[in-house]
């Protein structure tokens, strides 16, 4: 399981710079109160999401990549708030594109994420996810924080960004070990736009799917 690699890079202050950045969008507000009950649906979503991956890493010895992609898939589509996911990691550049532009992202980033997961998520060694806390945070968002204990290994923090969308719980952000994906890929696609401009951007992702797909085979 290819997790390391998720909390080898850090983001100027780890979980103080994510938060200043999804602050700064507009994603984030200080925490206001105690978690209730009321939030257990969005536990759910996280459970969700837990359970899937350990049934394809407890599966391991007969699922290759695609079929841990096509088990992913729908599960991955239905929990992440990928539109808006998109638009803040795009951010200026955003207003910019067409309405095909936006779709077709959506579903290619959509896609990355899948196939992220999908190369990662490889393997079983008795690991099992556990929920620790969850903070409330304004505008209605939730902070759920987790771990992935692994066996004589030190538990990997995972910690989901939540809000509701037409009434359903869904992730928009995570954080693993205090570095958040979003704010990395925000930097990242920013510079890649600069230097080659927006199709040069889909050409890396379209890249790195393909990359992802090849070394898994």
């Amino acid at each position: 399981m290819k997790l390391n690699t998720v909390s080898a890079r850090i983001c100027g202050g780890g979980i103080l710079c994510t938060i200043l950045l999804l602050w700064a969008v507009g994603l984030v507000s200080p925490v206001t109160a105690a978690p209730t009950e009321e939030f257990a649906e969005a536990s759910e979503t996280v459970e969700r999401l837990h359970q899937k991956l350990l049934e394809v890493m407890q599966q391991s010895d007969t699922l290759g990549y695609q079929a841990r992609f096509n088990q992913l898939a729908p599960v991955i589509s239905s929990l992440f708030d990928t539109p808006l996911i998109v638009k803040v990691i795009l951010s200026r550049y955003w207003k910019k594109l067409t309405a095909l532009q936006k779709s077709n992202f959506i579903e290619m980033f959509n896609q990355l994420s899948i196939a992220t997961y999908a190369s990662r998520f490889n393997d079983y060694n008795d690991e099992q996810f556990r929920e620790v806390s969850k903070e409330v945070l304004k505008k209605g968002r939730l902070l759920i924080k987790t771990e992935l204990l692994r066996v004589k290994k030190e538990p990997i923090k995972l910690n989901y960004l939540m809000h509701q969308k037409d009434g359903n719980w869904l992730i928009i952000s995570v954080i693993a070990n205090g570095v958040n994906d979003l704010s990395l890929k925000r930097a990242e696609y920013a510079a890649v736009i600069r230097a080659k401009g927006f199709d040069g951007l889909v050409a890396e992702i379209e890249r790195k799917i393909e990359q992802m797909e090849n070394s898994n085979e």
